[in-house]
């Protein structure tokens, strides 16, 4: 059975935000050189874009780090649960410490308040997400049910998140890149041919197609699919091809087998048509090819 990890009472569980708290607040709150944070191993955003920090950064040098970042003790040194990407624009805009919350967490509390940090905040590409919720779902023994109600989220939306992780490597960091959406992997998971996924994948973001006309474009694909594959050609039939193309010097093709089928000759100009109607028709001609 899952844990329960009071995953419900979100941030709040960690800050206090009534008016009478606000002095255990002060007394947690400290100033910490940015040397001694650490990253959370198990922070489930793997992408920090380089020019969202830097833009991060530039308003912390001009109005300061607004909002405190949770970390907890380990040691002589801290873990950042909330707010890495505050801590690496402070970094980067040159401060030397940063303000933050200390709070004590259990080890396997880590994960799922980073995670519901990020969520609340929106700032996990569907990818970093389908891997957080795995790894809750692998360390917790949580089911999609018990994890959507944690979460906040429909069993339907943690499932089709899940399954984003059978998308090829390719795909996925496309995602992770926010170079394809959410709704465009959805469509593209429903092809079973990995090559064809990236393929229109591809397609998709160098043409700008939208979701509806990649689903177009899927449903293409499976219609092709569906068709029964062309038949062989019989030996005897493409040996006939070839003798005739070369006796007539045009293009033949012929349909059907040794017993009942069409012959047919193309051409490509009047002059071409008169020669064979003339060839045809003639008893030279007859005799010629009966030769």
């Amino acid at each position: 059975m899952a844990k329960k990890l009071g995953l419900g009472k979100g941030l709040s569980a960690l800050i206090p935000s009534v008016p009478k708290e606000q002095e255990e607040i002060r007394d947690l709150l400290q100033e910490i050189d940015v040397k001694l944070i650490d990253p959370n191993p198990d922070q489930p955003r793997q992408k920090f874009h380089e020019n969202q920090l830097f833009e991060l950064s530039e308003s912390i040098r001009h109005n300061g780090v607004i909002q405190p970042i949770i970390v907890t003790q380990q040691g002589s040194r801290y873990i950042v649960i909330a707010g890495e990407r505050r801590w690496r624009a402070t970094k980067l805009a040159g401060y030397t410490k940063i303000p933050a919350v200390v709070r004590q967490v259990e080890k396997g509390q880590m994960l799922s308040l980073a995670l519901l940090e990020n969520i609340q905040r929106q700032e996990l590409n569907p990818i970093e997400e389908a891997l957080a919720y795995r790894k809750l779902i692998d360390t917790h023994d949580f089911t999609h049910e018990s994890l959507a109600t944690n979460l906040g989220k429909s069993r339907v939306t943690i499932s089709n998140t899940l399954r984003l992780l059978r998308l090829p490597d390719d795909i996925k960091n496309m995602i992770q890149d926010l170079v394809l959406s959410f709704g465009h992997a959805r469509c593209l998971i429903t092809l079973e041919d990995k090559e064809k996924m990236i393929r229109l994948a591809r397609q998709c973001i160098d043409q700008k197609w939208s979701v509806r006309e990649l689903e177009k474009r899927v449903a293409l694909e499976k219609e092709e699919r569906k068709k029964p594959p062309k038949a062989k050609k019989d030996p005897i039939l493409k040996e006939s091809e070839s003798v005739l193309r070369k006796y007539l010097n045009q293009k033949v093709s012929i349909s059907g087998d040794v017993k009942k089928g069409k012959i047919t000759i193309a051409y490509g100009s009047e002059d071409e048509f008169k020669k064979l109607l003339t060839f045809l028709s003639s008893e030279g001609g007859q005799d010629d090819a009966e030769g």
